[in-house]
């Protein structure tokens, strides 16, 4: 038993803390099974949470998931010790490192937090010496085994039993006896007796167990394990692999710049060069024209001067003869002194000579901004196309007959935006004992490779599918033949979407505590705007002037029935998660259903906030989109386990979808038929229950 535990923890790597990065000491597990060295956490938590402060939570440094403090009311700097040792840890880690302070079990109960020293066998308590002496002396428990606390974990077995818990949490001092199949659960005799006797099919667990040793179950989880361990594995390698690509990628850009710039430097020189050229000849050309009309004017100068001396000699000196004879010659010559004069000032041009630069590069040099786009770093995600190989936690023959897998069928086809099968399908009477065949499929990425991220879609009674990115703050439009008619630019970050009636729709943005609604036929236009009273994520409409919403207030979910002129009608708190996916109504608008993507679950309410009922499943994680057929049907999108789940208006599980896109996420129904659509990262696919 203690080779096979050492095994488990070969190698250094698996003994280290996270934090701080040397052998565990103390090693102390939180209910997410990650493990810190104790004084680790305790930084960590105190450092992460305000001081004094009782009923808080922090958050898992490695998976970030909320953790709440083993006890309630006690102060922050004594959640750490109060965690529970990875006993099993322990158990492989030097003497050196077990120091250990535990808390005596019998004096918690009474609020006190004294060092245990001892360990009692069968009652599984640890104790301090005082409650240790009051144990040897009671009769009931005289004989019972004690072992030395810092010698405890040196034995693995011990370490074992101290890690796997075997009693009831609802009835103290009962130890499981029966498992129960149908609930996959283990009980005492007390839950048999009072929730359990009518059960078909109720173990005790020592047959149960045989049975499962007899088929390998175990063997099979560890296999599992196993495998999820190398996909993770796997997945580091990949991520390795893209960094590296990107790092490679990024890092010549520095000398793709340089060489434009010497390539700019050229193309300028080039252009300086040339331009000179231009100049000189043009300042050549221009003097010598210049000097000719020069040469012109001071040639008729000339002769003007010499008339008008020549005139006022005649005038003074001459007879009248002399002066008659020489006005007339001088008139002949005026007229055509005038001529020319006034040919001289038609001719006169005042040139102008500038530098004109090529309309994009003036642009660019007239912009402010132009330093930062000259040349930018344009990052494009896609999805990587590695598929974990491995089945999701299922029961394997419960989800065997509703498996789909496109090869089944060869009438599949991936369609381009602009196109859809006419394939006629026959429609069966009841849905539960259908199953989904993919009949379409429809590229929605964007033209100029900008990266979608489609939160919620819905289809019109027109069969129109509007679609909410998510990511780039849009609505999308698509006609029922999959051809792309707009898009629409929303104020900020949009979350949900709905069909409040007819063509009139609702999205949320929750950022800005709002509601727009849509008017959506050929094109989408605006109608109006509502203020909320807090972030709404998904919604969905109970009649034409109702809806209903989800969000936060204070940190505490809360699902709304507000009407479309933002009054609020009612509300109620929902499940204790964090995160909120998606929600839906039925047909008859008397439910609600919600689905959680941590815990993956679907709960199911009536109008007035009563709890009807609450689905989970083994083989459901990260719930996301919800949708009800026509027959109320609720189906639930696994985002993490690569499947839907169909559930009845019980909270059953009728069938559980595989084969399914890798990225489905959202998801909704056609009015009045049996095709829905999926969301898968920039596709749509469109499937057909048969």
């Amino acid at each position: 038993m203690a080779s096979g535990i050492k095994s488990v923890f070969s190698g250094t790597q698996s003994l280290r803390c996270p934090i701080c990065l040397d052998v565990f000491t103390a090693p102390k597990n939180l209910p997410c099974l990650h493990t810190y060295c104790q004084h680790c956490l305790h930084k960590y938590i105190v450092n992460n949470v305000p001081k004094g402060q009782k009923g808080s939570s922090f958050n898992c440094p490695e998976c970030r998931k909320e953790t709440f403090p083993s006890l309630p009311d006690i102060p922050v700097d004594k959640w750490a010790e109060h965690y529970p040792f990875n006993t099993v840890l322990l158990s492989v880690l030097p003497p050196d490192k077990r120091k250990v302070d535990k808390s005596c079990d019998s004096c918690l109960y009474e609020g006190n937090c004294l060092q245990a020293t001892s360990y009692c066998t069968v009652c599984k308590e640890a104790l301090c010496p005082t409650c240790e002496s009051v144990h040897k002396k009671n009769k009931a428990t005289r004989n019972h085994t004690f072992v030395q606390i810092q010698d405890l974990f040196a034995n693995p077995e011990i370490a074992v039993n101290l890690s796997v818990s075997v009693t009831c949490p609802d009835h103290v001092g009962k130890e499981f006896e029966f498992y129960c199949k149908p609930h996959s659960s283990m009980c005492c005799s007390e839950c048999f007796y009072k929730s359990h006797r009518a059960c078909k099919e109720v173990l005790q667990i020592r047959d149960h167990t045989e049975r499962l040793l007899k088929e390998k179950e175990s063997n099979r989880a560890v296999d599992r394990l196993k495998q999820l361990k190398s996909h993770l594995h796997k997945f580091k390698n990949e991520n390795r692999g893209s960094f590296e690509k990107i790092e490679s990628e990024v890092k010549n850009m520095p000398n793709e710049i340089e060489e434009l710039r010497n390539k700019i430097n050229t193309l300028l020189d080039n252009v300086k060069a040339k331009i000179t050229m231009e100049k000189n000849a043009l300042l050549k050309e221009e003097s010598i024209v210049r000097h000719d009309e020069n040469q012109q004017c001071d040639s008729i100068s000339s002769a003007i001067t010499n008339s008008l001396h020549l005139l006022e000699t005649v005038l003074a000196h001459g007879n009248p003869l002399h002066a008659l004879t020489a006005l007339h010659k001088i008139e002949e010559h005026l007229v055509h002194y005038e001529s020319t004069v006034k040919e001289k000032y038609w001719e006169v041009r005042d040139v102008d000579a500038k530098l004109c630069l090529d309309d994009s590069l003036s642009a660019f040099v007239k912009n402010k901004n132009s330093q930062n786009s000259i040349a930018e770093i344009k990052v494009a995600e896609k999805r990587h196309s590695i598929r974990p190989s491995f089945i999701p936690p299922n029961i394997e023959k419960q989800i065997k007959a509703t498996e789909v897998r496109q090869d089944a069928f060869p009438t599949i086809k991936k369609t381009t935006e602009g196109q859809k099968t006419t394939q006629k399908l026959i429609s069966p009477k009841s849905l539960k004992d259908c199953k989904p065949r993919q009949i379409g499929q429809i590229n929605a990425s964007y033209l100029d490779g900008t990266t979608p991220g489609y939160s919620s879609i819905k289809c019109l009674p027109d069969d129109k599918i509007i679609l909410v990115d998510y990511d780039n703050s849009k609505c999308r439009l698509y006609d029922p033949s999959h051809q792309h008619l707009v898009d629409y630019k929303m104020t900020s970050r949009p979350s949900g979407v709905c069909v409040v009636e007819g063509s009139q729709v609702a999205v949320t943005l929750p950022v800005e505590n709002k509601i727009e609604f849509l008017t959506v036929d050929s094109a989408i236009k605006p109608r109006k705007i509502i203020k909320t009273s807090m972030g709404c994520d998904a919604i969905a409409a109970l009649s034409s002037n109702q809806l209903v919403v989800i969000g936060k207030r204070s940190d505490i979910l809360y699902c709304c029935i507000i009407s479309t002129d933002g009054s609020e009608k009612s509300s109620f708190k929902v499940c204790h998660s964090k995160r909120s996916s998606d929600l839906a109504v039925n047909n008859q608008k008397s439910r609600i259903y919600i689905s959680y993507y941590d815990p993956g679950a679907v709960y199911a309410y009536d109008t007035n906030g009563k709890l009807i009922f609450k689905y989970t499943h083994e083989a459901l994680a990260g719930a996301y989109g919800i949708a009800v057929d026509r027959e109320d049907n609720v189906y639930v999108v696994g985002e993490l386990s690569y499947n839907i789940h169909q559930v009845s208006t019980s909270g059953r599980p009728m069938q559980v979808f595989l084969g399914i896109p890798i990225y489905a996420h959202a998801i909704c129904f056609v009015s009045n038929s049996n095709e829905f659509h999926i969301t898968d990262g920039f596709d749509i696919v469109h499937f057909h229950l048969v």
